[in-house]
């Protein structure tokens, strides 16, 4: 053998530059560690507190807690003058920390801490089981940038749950196309494996029970005309409802949504209320109260289409809801028409109709929100294939790496540059769906979704 074949062969570029971005976002693990022991995780509080209410059948909403109240039932970050609380989860979604609601505050936010990881393992693994082996570096590689961004780190310090919803999805997404290569084991029309079926309807229901805006999911099993993800659907519904009832009453639908109603109502109204007064010696379950209202410097910006258009939106949210629920519904039956239902493409599109549907909820819409952007970035890698994309692959992965480029930059931009990031992701997503209206490839940025 010549001395030629005794070299090595180099490594590309870009897993040179994966290496890199992988070790930086271990050392943002760290500061996530560093943010929570710090910290006392303000959002995941309203959870707790409410399924400790929840499970003392009060209404979990509407609760306002007083100083004859157990501590355990204390939310530092509650306006008293308010006529809500700050739980805006939904009933299904304060079950899921049922199991946490005895356990000691400080030992219950770092089984959180541990969950939030858990999920982003779980959607990535998903992914990479449903997606050709080409994409894994890539896919690695934009999910380590994101783990870079504010917003990850935003997330992780306040105990959020959307990268659960984005975990889940991905994997809904991965049971639906047979986890095999991406390829799909059964035609769209035929009803497939009954486990998987099963699978893929209780999947989807308890998505649309989680977040409004999932929703859109209940729809794919009949595109497909798959009578078993139907069944499983309904079956899944009457069961995610019923759960909340088990645990606070018949009442805690109403009672959500009309606390919904009142929280989008200040939201629009920009309505403000003094904070609650405690004294700097006073502690809740064992953790200084200071700790609890400590923020560590993390850019973040309300990014709702209200927010972004100063509250001059015309019409009311309820239309703007309707008009993307209709826009998403002929989207399907785009699909239907072309026999791509259930398809990659399919599920890029879908990604992406969440994350627009996200901005139009009459809600705060911080950074952490964008964690709903991971799963477009990666179904977009599925949807343009190396064979055959051209051009409109090296598009994506150049969008997808700036904006994600863009969101870590915000650590180091003035202040006005720290919506841009969530501007961007809006943008995005409009583009993936515009593309399901087009026929054939063709996408007004040059990303189809229609072919």
């Amino acid at each position: 053998m010549s001395s030629n074949s005794q070299e090595p062969v180099p490594s590309p570029p870009i897993f040179t530059f994966f290496m890199i971005v992988a070790l930086l976002a271990v050392w943002g693990l760290v500061w996530d560690v560093i943010h929570t022991a710090d910290g006392g995780s303000i959002d995941f509080r309203n959870r707790i507190t409410g399924v400790r209410v929840a499970s003392e059948h009060r209404d979990p909403y509407f609760f306002k807690w007083n100083r004859t109240e157990s501590e355990r039932l204390c939310d530092p970050f509650t306006f008293p003058a308010s006529p809500v609380n700050h739980t805006t989860v939904t009933p299904v979604t304060l079950s899921l920390f049922y199991p946490l609601k005895d356990l000691p505050y400080n030992v219950s936010r770092w089984i959180w801490f541990g969950v939030q990881y858990a999920a982003l393992g779980l959607g990535f693994w998903a992914w990479a089981r449903g997606s050709d082996r080409k994409n894994w570096l890539w896919g690695g590689l934009l999910t380590c940038l994101f783990c870079l961004s504010p917003h990850w780190r935003l997330h992780i310090d306040r105990g959020q749950s959307y990268v659960v919803y984005a975990g889940l999805f991905l994997a809904l997404a991965a049971v639906a196309r047979g986890l095999k290569g991406g390829v799909e084991k059964t035609s769209p029309g035929e009803a497939g494996n009954g486990g998987r079926s099963w699978a893929e309807g209780i999947l989807a229901s308890m998505l649309a029970v989680l977040r409004p805006t999932y929703a859109v999911l209940l729809g794919w099993g009949v595109a497909r005309k798959n009578r078993s993800v139907i069944v499983a659907s309904v079956v899944g519904l009457a069961v995610w409802a019923v759960l909340p009832t088990l645990l606070a009453g018949q009442a805690i639908w109403s009672n959500y949504f009309k606390a919904m109603g009142v929280h989008a109502q200040l939201y629009l109204t920009q309505t403000r209320f003094p904070a609650a007064r405690f004294s700097a010696s006073e502690t809740i379950e064992k953790i200084p109260v200071d700790t609890f209202l400590r923020f560590p410097r993390i850019p973040f910006s309300d990014t709702s289409i209200y927010r972004l258009l100063s509250f001059n939106v015309p019409g009311s949210p309820q239309v703007w809801l309707a008009v993307w629920a209709c826009g998403a519904a002929v989207s399907g039956f785009l699909f239907m028409r072309r026999k791509q239902v259930g398809g990659p493409r399919f599920w890029w599109a879908v990604s992406a109709w969440i994350l627009v549907g996200d901005f139009i909820l009459p809600a705060y819409r911080y950074s952490y929100n964008n964690v709903l952007l991971w799963p477009v970035l990666l179904l977009g890698l599925n949807a343009l294939p190396e064979a055959g994309a051209g051009r409109g692959r090296k598009l994506w992965l150049t969008v997808s790496a700036g904006l994600l480029g863009m969101q870590v930059a915000t650590w180091f931009l003035p202040n006005s540059f720290i919506s841009w990031p969530g501007v961007g992701a809006l943008v995005l997503g409009l583009g993936v769906v515009v593309g399901t209206f087009l026929p054939g490839r063709k996408v007004g940025v040059g990303i189809g979704v229609g072919g």
